[in-house]
C-alpha cells in the first residue's frame, strides 16, 4: 500500500519543477561540483592564506542560508527571484563547502 501511494504520485517521477528544468539541475550540480573541486585544488598551490579560507567559508555560509530563507518564502517561491536566489543559494553552499575542504589541503606557498 505505501509503495503503491509513492509510486503513482506525481513526485516520485520528477516534480513539474525538476521535469521541465532538467538542464538547469544538471548544469548547477556540475558548477556547484567544480567549485567544491576547484577551491581545494587552488588551496594546495597556496594561493590564499588559512584565514581567508575560513572567512570565505563563514560568510558564503551565512549569506547562503540567509537568501536559501529568502527563496523559500511564499511570496518569491515560484517566480523568477526565487529561481536566481535558489541558484545563488547553492553556489554559495558550494563555496562554503570547498572552502571548508581546502583548510585540509592548503600548503603553504613557495618563499621567494
Amino acid at each position: 500500500m505505501l509503495v503503491r501511494m509513492f509510486t503513482g504520485s506525481p513526485a516520485f517521477f520528477g516534480s513539474r519543477v525538476v521535469g521541465l528544468h532538467v538542464p538547469l539541475v544538471v548544469s548547477l550540480a556540475l558548477i556547484c561540483l567544480s567549485i567544491v573541486v576547484l577551491i581545494p585544488i587552488y588551496a594546495s598551490r597556496g594561493k590564499f592564506h588559512i584565514p581567508g579560507y575560513v572567512g570565505v567559508a563563514f560568510l558564503s555560509f551565512a549569506i547562503g542560508l540567509l537568501l536559501g530563507r529568502m527563496a523559500g518564502a511564499r511570496a518569491v517561491t515560484g517566480t523568477i527571484a526565487g529561481l536566481f536566489l535558489s541558484i545563488v543559494f547553492f553556489l554559495l553552499i558550494a563555496t562554503a563547502l570547498g572552502s571548508i575542504l581546502a583548510l585540509f589541503f592548503y600548503s603553504h606557498p613557495p618563499e621567494i
